[in-house]
């Protein structure tokens, strides 16, 4: 029987890393989780224990810190691309490097009604995601995206029409709670798209389909808010999204003399129906 190691990749996960860029009394404050996976000439490290190639993952956790501080950016997008791209530029063994950057959502406190130039308040869950990928053999490339983003509307929801079989409880309804998180990715065309305009116009595309649309099915709504995001967007090429239902199921007041009329939900995210899609121009 022959055996052979034919895959592997490593890297470091989770670094976690706050950037305050001060500019006199105006500072911007970036706060990133980054993933960094390495593929190359690393076998031998699996199969003899030799780790004369091995970029040991500690000093990708440091590489982190020190192009922060060395090097500017404005975006997870612009951060990713400079990692991914150092890995395979500074080591000749490396054949690929993917680095994934998570951005905490902070915004400006408003005072006086002016936002602040160093106080800042949470956006939540909330992440703004990139993934850039670096080859030896080729340029970068980069997607930007959301995931997390928590969205509720107490109207404008229906769902009928859907499979009559012996498995079905679930009444037809044309009123309910429509609540979800999004995750959303999509692939830009170039690595030198102005990414805080895109990332900002599609997450506002989205949103303003999800809020306006008369939705009949996730499905429905799904398919307009990645056409929205396009058409906001023409430097990305597709968009995948993903819309789990995060329930809120009417509570039975019957047994109290009362009428529920759409007024009072449990909320409840187990079991949750997942849906998916993938868009891009033609």
């Amino acid at each position: 029987m022959s055996i052979k190691l034919t895959a592997n990749h490593y890297g470091k996960s989770d670094v976690r890393l706050t950037k305050v860029v001060r500019r006199g009394a105006h500072h911007d404050l970036f706060e990133f989780s980054v993933d960094v996976e390495l593929r190359g000439d690393f076998a031998a490290s699996y199969t003899a224990g030799d780790n004369s190639k091995i970029v040991a993952t500690d000093s990708m956790k440091n590489t982190v810190y020190v192009l922060a501080k060395e090097r500017d950016f404005n975006s997870a997008e612009q951060f990713a691309i400079l990692l991914a791209e150092h890995f395979t530029k500074t080591y000749s063994h490396v054949e690929t490097a993917t680095v994934t950057v998570r951005q905490s959502s902070w915004s400006r406190i408003n005072t006086n009604g002016k936002p602040h130039d160093h106080a800042f308040v949470s956006g939540g869950a909330e992440l703004h995601t990139a993934v850039a990928t670096s080859t030896r053999s080729g340029a970068a490339t980069i997607a930007g995206g959301v995931q997390d983003l928590l969205v509720l509307k107490t109207t404008n929801s229906a769902f009928k029409g859907f499979v009559r079989d012996r498995y079905r409880t679930l009444k037809d309804t044309d009123d309910r709670i429509f609540a979800t998180s999004v995750t959303a990715s999509w692939d830009y065309s170039s690595i030198a798209a102005d990414f805080v305009a895109a990332h900002e116009g599609i997450r506002t595309a989205m949103l303003d389909v999800f809020a306006t649309h008369m939705s009949y099915a996730v499905q429905e709504t799904m398919y307009e808010m990645g056409r929205a995001a396009l058409s906001a967007a023409p430097e990305i090429s597709n968009i995948r999204l993903r819309l789990p239902n995060k329930h809120r199921i009417p509570v039975n007041l019957q047994p109290f003399g009362l009428e529920n009329k759409n007024e009072i939900f449990v909320w409840t995210d187990e079991p949750f129906g997942d849906i998916s899609a993938f868009i891009e121009r033609k």
